[in-house]
Parts: C-alpha cells; sequence; structure tokens
C-alpha cells in the first residue's frame, strides 16, 4: 500500500470505470445502461424523464410523479418513512423546472412545476406527513413558479403571458385544493403579477369575486374572505397605486389584517393620534381575540412613545405587563425618576401577591430586582420551585432553603412507588446536595434509607448517589 494514498482502492476504481466506459463504443454503451435500467425501473424512468423531448416532457413527468408515489404505497397508504420515496419523482421534476428557470425556458419551468402539484397535494389524502415534506415540496414549486413568473413577463409575447396566467388560474381553482387553501392562494398571489394587463385583470377579478361569493359567515371562510380581499388589494397596489388602496383599505378596516395596514399607513405618515383610535377601535372591534387585543395594545404603546406621552405609557406599560410581557415592565421602570420606583415596585410586587397564582413574570422581576425575601415566601409556598430559585436566595437564607429542599424530598419520597419516580427523587437529592452540601444530604439519606428500608429499588437508587 502506498501510505501516501491510504484508500486507494475506491480512487482507482473511480479511475477504471471512467476508463472502461470511455474506451467502449456506442453500442456496447447502450448495452450497459439498458442492462441497467432493465435491474432497476426507476433509472429507466429517471433517464426517460432527463432526456425525453421537450415537447414530452410534461407527460413524462406526470408519469414520472405517479410511479413514485404508486411504487411507495402499501395498501393505498403511504407511511411517513415512504414519503421521501414517493416524493421522488415530484422532487426531480422542480430540479429540472429550476435549471430551466436559470436557462430562462419560463414557461417549461411554470408548466413542469404545475404538473408536480395536483398529485402532490393529492397525497394528503392517503400519506403520513409528520414531517412536513408533502408542504415542503409544495411551497418550492410555488416558489419555481413565482420565479419563473417573476423573470417572464418582461421577455415573454402577450400570447404568452396569458397562456401562463390561464395555466396558473386554472390550476389554482381545481377542487383538491378546497381543504389546502394556502396553496390556492399562493398561486392566485402569483397570478396577480400579471395583472397590469386590462384583460387578465378582469378575467382575475372576476374568479376572486366568483370566490368570495362562495364564502359563508363561518369562521373558516371569513379567513378565506380575508385572504381574497388580501389579493384583490395587491392588485389595486399594482395598477391603481396607494390612494386608491388606501380607500380599500379602510372599506375593510374590520378585518384586523386590513387594521394592522391601515395603523402601518398612518404610522408611515407619522399620524399618532389616528393610530392610537384605529388601536382602540380595533381592541373594542376583537374583544374575543385575546391575540389581536393585544397586536392593538403593542401598537398603541407604539404610538405613545412616538407622541412622548409618559402618563399613557406607564398605564399602558403596567397593564400590558400584568399580561406576563416582562419587556414592559423594563419600560415601566425607565419612565419613572429613581427616587419614585421604590414605591412603584411595591405597589407592584403587592398587587401581584394578590392574585390566587402568581405568573412567570412575577418571578422575574423578583429575580431582576433582587427581592429575596419575596421569593423565599414564594418557594415556601410553592416547595417545588425551589429547584430553579435556590441559586437567588441560598446566600441571605440558606438554612430555610435546606428546610424547602427538606420538605420537597421528603414530599416526593413519599408519592413514589416505582423504579422511575424513585430516580426523580435522586435527582432532587443530588440538586439539594448541591445546593446545601454533602453532610445535609448524607444526612437525609441515611434518613429516607431507614424509613424505606422495604423498599429495595429505593434504596438502591439512593446508593448511586454520589
Amino acid at each position: 500500500m502506498n501510505p501516501s494514498n491510504p484508500n486507494p482502492t475506491s480512487r482507482s476504481s473511480e479511475i477504471d470505470l471512467h476508463t472502461i466506459l470511455s474506451n467502449q463504443n456506442k453500442e456496447e454503451l447502450i448495452k450497459i445502461i439498458l442492462d441497467l435500467s432493465e435491474d432497476n425501473p426507476d433509472i429507466e424512468k429517471q433517464l426517460l424523464f432527463k432526456y425525453t423531448p421537450q415537447k414530452d416532457e410534461i407527460s413524462s413527468a406526470k408519469k414520472l410523479i405517479t410511479a413514485s408515489i404508486n411504487g411507495a404505497k402499501r395498501k393505498g397508504f403511504i407511511d411517513w418513512r415512504h414519503v421521501g420515496q414517493a416524493l421522488q419523482g415530484a422532487e426531480l421534476t422542480l430540479q429540472k423546472a429550476q435549471e430551466k428557470v436559470e436557462k430562462g425556458e419560463w414557461e417549461s419551468a411554470v408548466l413542469l412545476a404545475l404538473a408536480v402539484m395536483p398529485p402532490v397535494v393529492k397525497m394528503l389524502n392517503f400519506s403520513d406527513d409528520s414531517n412536513g415534506s408533502i408542504g415542503d415540496v409544495m411551497n418550492w414549486a410555488i416558489r419555481t413558479i413565482d420565479e419563473a413568473v417573476t423573470n417572464s413577463l418582461p421577455n415573454l409575447n402577450d400570447k404568452e403571458n396569458k397562456g401562463l396566467f390561464d395555466a396558473i388560474i386554472k390550476e389554482a381553482l381545481k377542487a383538491h385544493y378546497d381543504g389546502w387553501s394556502d396553496w390556492r392562494y399562493a398561486l392566485l398571489k402569483t397570478s396577480t403579477k400579471y395583472s397590469p394587463a386590462k384583460d387578465l385583470r378582469i378575467k382575475l377579478e372576476k374568479q376572486l369575486e366568483s370566490l368570495l361569493s362562495k364564502a359563508d359567515t363561518s369562521w373558516s371562510d371569513r379567513y378565506e374572505r380575508t385572504q381574497i380581499k388580501l389579493l384583490q388589494l395587491e392588485i389595486i397596489e399594482r395598477c391603481d397605486g396607494a390612494n386608491p388602496a388606501e380607500k380599500f383599505i379602510y372599506v375593510n378596516i374590520h378585518e384586523s389584517e386590513f387594521r394592522e395596514k391601515a395603523i402601518a399607513l398612518e404610522m408611515e405618515k407619522g399620524d399618532y393620534k389616528k393610530v392610537i383610535q384605529l388601536c382602540l377601535d380595533g381592541e373594542e372591534a376583537d374583544k374575543e381575540y385575546r391575540g389581536l387585543i393585544h397586536k392593538w395594545k403593542e401598537y398603541r404603546y407604539q404610538a405613545y412613545e412616538l407622541l412622548g406621552d409618559i402618563e399613557q405609557q406607564k398605564r399602558l406599560a403596567r397593564e400590558l405587563l400584568f399580561k406576563s410581557e416582562f419587556s414592559y415592565y423594563l419600560k415601566l421602570k425607565e419612565l419613572y425618576p429613581a427616587n419614585e420606583w421604590n414605591v412603584v415596585l411595591n405597589k407592584i410586587v403587592a398587587d401581584f401577591n394578590k392574585m390566587d397564582y402568581q405568573p412567570s413574570v412575577y418571578l422575574s422581576i423578583l429575580k431582576e430586582e433582587n427581592l429575596t425575601a419575596e421569593l423565599l415566601t414564594y418557594c415556601q409556598s410553592n416547595i417545588r420551585s425551589i429547584i430553579d430559585l435556590y441559586p437567588y436566595i441560598i446566600k441571605d437564607y440558606l438554612e430555610e432553603v435546606n428546610e424547602i429542599f427538606i420538605k420537597y424530598i421528603e414530599y416526593s419520597a413519599e408519592e413514589a412507588t416505582d423504579r422511575k419516580k424513585y430516580r426523580t427523587v435522586c435527582s432532587i437529592i443530588k440538586t439539594y446536595k448541591k445546593a446545601c452540601g454533602t453532610i445535609h444530604s448524607h444526612k437525609l439519606i441515611g434518613e429516607l434509607r431507614e424509613k424505606y428500608k422495604r423498599r429495595p429499588a429505593f434504596i438502591e437508587e439512593l446508593g448511586k448517589i454520589r
């Protein structure tokens, strides 16, 4: 063996294979490929797809995609282990579509990516897509179509653009997206890029109005209506400019997505009072939706900041703090002079203590302000918390921390009934040893050994503590 080449076999094999193939005539190479394809049908399908004439590539792609999907089925279903195998044909097709984009063959790229979407979205009806691979392929197809359309618009003639527009619209309106409408709207969003062409805009707007008329007043259809309205807005923005778009936003202000757009517009204009009113109206209109209310309050706080309204900032920061937003505690603290803060802090702590249950933001405040006495009181009422909080209080309250640990460990030992729970108790003891020292922990272990001497599994786990 040559010491400078510790693995000569693989390298020489690579060279030998290349040399061997280079020395074969055309007929022999064809025979080699046909023999390999006969043994492995997948190779045959991939070669046929890769080198098929352009006029047949869509048909060939559909066959390859379908063959991959059918080959991965087991009793009509594709489990999560075989989803990757099922998507091989789709992925090869999208790779080819991406190559077409890079070559400037945009029509072929769009049509290949569109060919992927129907069979793949239908897979969701008979596959376990736990790892999200089907969604990834669908999103890849959407991105490829969008990229191809963006690049092709200035380079294709009207007839060619219309052909692609019609193909995308036709696919978007198919029934297999009824349960997966995000992909429908993604395709329609791409189609809005054609809307500067008057005839295509009219056709698209008619389709959107038709979809809108089918949506009822249910929660799910509210989402559908909003997506359609956003597409209508996109057309107006592309074709009509800022003023008509703003009017459309305010006509649809009852939709939270449009309210947020209106807030952004007024923020950009510097009309912070209007922002505040939009937020207050939103809080009233969306009072059933906690997430939206929180969003409008955050925007309102930004407006108060930009207006320099300190008193309103104080009120709202305190309100948001008590909704478990610790960042507003830090903002609130900055709004007070240092000589006033202790009074405010004591009132905040007192108000949290009046609650039946103190949220995590309360503990964050105690740690931030090093309020060790309050942290100790909390631990005494919530003994499990000593595991996380002891580092903050042990310097001032070693004896009390020791007592809480013992209480927690004794309680856990009484509740433990199997080896898994015994190990949990021992894990707590290890933390106790780290916190309070070996002498205290060994004394407690001895007491537990005596108390639970008839639980050999527990005694064995206690013996593992080092």
